[in-house]
């Protein structure tokens, strides 16, 4: 039993981390195509962060649970379990009350563009804070990745 919740645990972090990192990828390649396919990739990101990249990161609180719970872990004793959960925490918070906003505000800016309904600059300062937020989440998501694999004692 542990070692299936191992598997979706990594199955998940791959997904989560791997999607996550692409985003920044499809907003560079819209940017650079135009403005219809600026909308584009910003509504493409959403769908997959809706569709595989959120519940890749709830299947990772899942399994991990399951897995502190199965292996029989002390959390007092692992501080670098309790600084992924906390980073976790954090990464969520940020995502749903930062991130998420920024990047809806972005999407709904580039499509008056696309428009001709708003200016380049206008669109420019909100897709700054929405990249910003996201580069946030990014090193949160990884931070807790490399605690996760490399499991470092400090005391």
């Amino acid at each position: 039993m542990i070692r299936l919740f191992l598997v979706l645990h990594v199955f998940g972090a791959v997904v989560a981390v791997g999607f996550s990192l692409s985003y920044g990828l499809w907003m560079a390649r819209g940017d650079a195509a135009g403005a219809a396919e600026r909308v584009f990739a910003l509504k493409t990101v959403s769908w997959i962060d809706r569709r595989l990249t959120t519940p890749a990161y709830v299947l990772q609180l899942i399994t991990g649970l399951a897995l502190v719970f199965l292996v029989n872990i002390d959390l007092l004793r692992q501080s670098w379990l309790e600084i992924s959960i906390g980073l976790y925490v954090a990464l969520t918070v940020l995502a749903i009350t930062r991130y998420a906003p920024a990047h809806r505000r972005q999407t709904a800016l580039a499509e008056r563009l696309a428009t001709g309904g708003v200016g380049e600059g206008e669109y420019r300062a909100v897709a700054d804070d929405a990249r910003r937020w996201g580069v946030v989440v990014t090193v949160l998501t990884l931070t807790i990745l490399v605690l996760m694999v490399a499991k470092p004692v400090w005391w």
